[in-house]
């Protein structure tokens, strides 16, 4: 008899996940499918980032590489949260950029990306039946990350009006202090600058945010993936907070330092909770990848100390914005529809006046012009679409090649 897996696999697997859908629309065997010859097709639906990575974390990988003894180290384990080395060199990275007070190595794990350090923090915060609140719209990964891990209940809190295209924060703080005290759950799971729609939330929302999860005895986490690219000079004072008993945060160098395939990510939290997480890494990932450790810490390390990140990161961050900038000009000259304008991030999404899903499909096919539906990061966006200029960074006229061809289908629906 052939055995069966499990139900919650197989449940999984049924399920239509936007992240799978995504990797389908963007596969070169689908555009064949539809006619199309993939060099032809223009993607708005990458999430990531293309400019270059540092010269001295290239150079960091090289002297490790040459150096025989170096190399040799980088193939064995280090401990189950990272190397006490590079942890030294994130707190002086956070201090240096942001300000950050009061971090300590005891207050720091370190994990093979931030995807997974977001499921194993599930385990850790999270029991069966427990609440996880997520804005809507929000990261289209996250449920099943936090249902898959912890059989969660996840609850919505809209943060945009759907007819007038506002991402209505700061208006809504009462309302959202409210819902938490009335939901109750253990985790508010928020994302700034967000992903998709690149905006940054106010100081005085994430501050209420905290002192309401404080009364309910719950948990705030801020992921913190595009911390390094906003648009403003100056950045929210909650960037500069420290992990306590109620906060904590998850932070990635993959989209600053280019560094996606390169995988790394770090939590910042109270020392209890570092804890709990060195217990359950060591049955996920065991150890994250020492090279990408080493290299990383004697980059920072470097750059600090010649004043070379600070510079480093406002030009990426100076690079995005004007993608961004002329992104919203393409579309506001050959679409005409609403969008929210970005603060930081790689994203804006596009209200099309209908299913998202269906427009994705129809544009692919007509246009050879892929977005992403908004589906899959709440209800709020059924209508809409993600566009990412992040891949694009380099090549804005393409923003306008892809815009233009997808105007005229919006000009015939």
């Amino acid at each position: 008899m052939k055995p069966v897996i499990s139900k919650k696999s197989r449940d999984f697997k049924r399920r239509i996940s936007p992240v799978r859908q995504i990797m389908m629309y963007a596969d070169p065997i689908h555009f064949k499918t539809l006619g199309l010859k993939p060099e032809n097709v223009i993607s708005f639906a990458g999430g990531w980032v293309n400019h270059r990575m540092p010269a001295e974390l290239q150079k960091a990988y090289k002297d490790i590489a040459s150096d025989d003894e170096l190399m040799h180290l980088s193939g064995g384990y280090s401990p189950t949260l990272g190397l006490q080395s590079c942890m030294e060199a994130l707190i002086k990275y956070e201090k240096h950029i942001y300000g950050v007070s009061g971090l300590e190595s005891c207050h720091v794990a370190i994990g093979a990306n931030s995807t997974q350090l977001l499921f194993d923090l599930m385990l850790v915060l999270v029991d069966p039946g427990e609440k996880v609140l997520l804005l809507d719209p929000s990261y289209c990964n996250y449920p099943s990350q936090i249902t898959t891990a912890t059989n969660a209940s996840i609850v919505r809190f809209p943060i945009m009006d759907v007819d007038t295209w506002e991402y209505n924060a700061s208006e809504r703080i009462d309302t959202f202090v409210d819902y938490i005290q009335k939901e109750k759950p253990k985790v508010v799971l928020l994302t700034s600058p967000d992903n998709p729609t690149s905006q940054v939330l106010p100081h005085d929302f994430v501050k209420a945010a905290l002192d309401a999860v404080k009364s309910i005895g719950g948990f705030l986490v801020i992921d913190f993936a595009y911390k390094d690219l906003v648009f403003d000079a100056k950045v929210p004072e909650y960037f500069s907070w420290g992990p306590t008993d109620n906060f904590l945060s998850i932070h990635s160098n993959s989209k600053w330092s280019r560094s996606l395939g390169r995988r790394l990510g770090w939590i910042e939290a109270s020392e209890e909770i570092v804890q709990a997480l060195d217990s359950v890494q060591s049955s996920t990932t065991l150890s994250p990848d020492t090279l990408h450790q080493m290299a990383l810490e004697r980059y920072l390390n470097e750059a600090i100390k010649n004043n070379t990140l600070r510079p480093y990161l406002e030009n990426v961050s100076n690079d995005y914005k004007k993608a961004a900038q002329y992104t919203v000009e393409a579309i506001k000259e050959y679409m005409d529809v609403k969008c929210f304008i970005p603060q930081g991030g790689l994203f804006t999404c596009i209200n099309v006046g209908m299913d998202g899903g269906v427009f994705v499909e129809k544009v692919l096919k007509e246009s050879g012009v892929l977005f992403v539906p908004g589906w899959g990061f709440g209800k709020t966006l059924k209508n809409a679409v993600r566009l990412s200029f992040g891949p694009l960074v380099y090549d804005l006229e393409k923003i306008s090649e892809g815009l233009k061809r997808a105007s005229s289908f919006l000009k015939k629906s």
